[in-house]
């Protein structure tokens, strides 16, 4: 300004009067009516100095900017600096949640950067997950140990990324062949390595959710076969591995039981005893072809052997039609069983069910669909599956 202009025009002394009473706005104004852009723009720059809130920080100095001729080139640095650490050290705080904070993060980054502020410009895109830029703006920098220690961080990243994309694939694949064992071992995986992942804990959960675990219901050719690797077992109507319901079947009836490598009953001192073609039960009787036996007068039930397992079949009572199949576990606490009425085998261990199609492929179709695809060998039961083994229609029983 002009000493004479000083002297004379009573806007500059209004206006150095406000900005020696703080009021750095009103000052700004009149610089600017004057065609002063620099000291409105130096008047703002310290409305936002003074400022306590951040958004209006923030506001004042975005209007400062807008004053500062692009000549003014130290002033301009200035602010856009100031402007770069202000929404970075908020976002250290706030974090970068929103697509609004990310933008606001994004635009700090660049401040800086454009301001020669490399190593700030790498933290606000670092808080941003964009890597590569920070790496570049650590190189213009020079900040050599910060670069390897990020470039180690990079390629762990990338490396753990890769490793979950192969686990989700390799998921999706044993999933559809069957061996949900190694699925759901991929998806534990995954969880473990990604843990903030809520997409991948929720296919885990509701993976597990379909887990079966011995006991189970099949429905074979639409006939209900319970499996169960219980022996011995006690026959009963409740607190019991075989439950058949009816009046004159006591709470622990009878057992089966192996001993000395053959299957035997015996009545457990059951209120109404059990017969066997008619005659009361006395001692362990071995089960060495089909038995027909009694529990009290209004349930019947055909015993048999069955290769490994023997099978119980109801044939009068409120359960009628209903199989059992029983089997002890080996040593390895596996029980191989066969599956009547369809050509396969049902194994059942700690771990849950697997049913083995013998000499042919099975049509696996997962819960819901209504068709599959061809699946030989080994296949992990789930609820909701169907299995379509030859002709004979397979499904878990809900």
């Amino acid at each position: 300004m002009s000493f004479f202009r000083d002297l004379f025009d009573g806007r500059v002394r209004r206006a150095r009067a406000a900005e020696a009473e703080g009021r750095h706005r009103d000052a700004a104004a009149l610089y600017a009516a004057m065609g002063e852009r620099v000291d409105a723009g130096r008047c703002l720059a310290h409305a936002g100095d003074k400022a306590t809130d951040h958004e209006e920080r923030i506001a004042a100095w975005l209007d400062a900017l807008s004053f500062y001729p692009d000549i003014a080139l130290d002033e301009r640095k200035a602010v856009e600096i100031k402007i770069g650490r202000a929404i970075l050290e908020e976002a250290r705080v706030r974090g970068v949640a929103s697509p609004e904070e990310r933008r606001r993060v994004a635009d700090a980054a660049e401040r800086l950067e454009r301001s020669n502020k490399y190593a700030e410009a790498a933290d606000a895109f670092e808080l941003l997950g964009q890597k590569s830029d920070a790496a570049r703006c650590l190189e213009l920098g020079g900040e050599v140990d910060r670069l390897e220690t990020l470039l180690a961080e990079t390629n762990a990243v990338d490396a753990k990324e890769a490793r979950i994309r192969r686990l989700v694939s390799e998921h999706e694949l044993a999933l559809a062949l069957g061996d949900r064992r190694a699925a759901r071992a991929s998806l534990r995986e995954v969880v473990s390595l990604a843990p903030e992942d809520a997409g991948m804990r929720q296919m885990l959960r509701r993976l597990e959710e379909r887990w079966l675990v011995a006991p189970i219901t099949l429905l074979v050719g639409g006939k209900r076969v319970a499996f169960s690797r219980a022996l011995p077992a006690v026959i009963g109507r409740s607190d019991a591995e075989v439950v058949v319901r009816g009046t004159s079947v006591s709470r622990r009836h009878a057992e089966i039981a192996q001993e000395s490598g053959r299957f035997v009953v015996r009545d457990l001192g059951s209120r109404n005893g059990t017969l066997v073609s008619g005659m009361p039960l006395a001692g362990a009787l071995p089960i060495e072809g089909t038995l027909e036996l009694g529990l009290g007068d209004d349930v019947s039930i055909t015993v048999r052997p069955a290769g490994e397992g023997i099978e119980l079949e109801v044939q009068k009572g409120l359960d009628r039609g209903l199989l059992h199949v029983l089997g002890a576990s080996a040593s390895d606490g596996v029980c191989v069983l066969a599956v009547p009425g369809a050509s396969a085998t049902i194994e059942l261990d700690r771990e849950g069910a697997v049913i083995t199609p013998l000499g042919e492929s099975a049509e696996l179709i997962p819960e819901g669909a209504t068709s599959g695809r061809r699946v030989q060998g080994r296949i992990d039961l789930l609820r909701g599956d169907v299995l379509v083994i030859g002709e004979v229609r397979v499904e878990v029983a809900p």
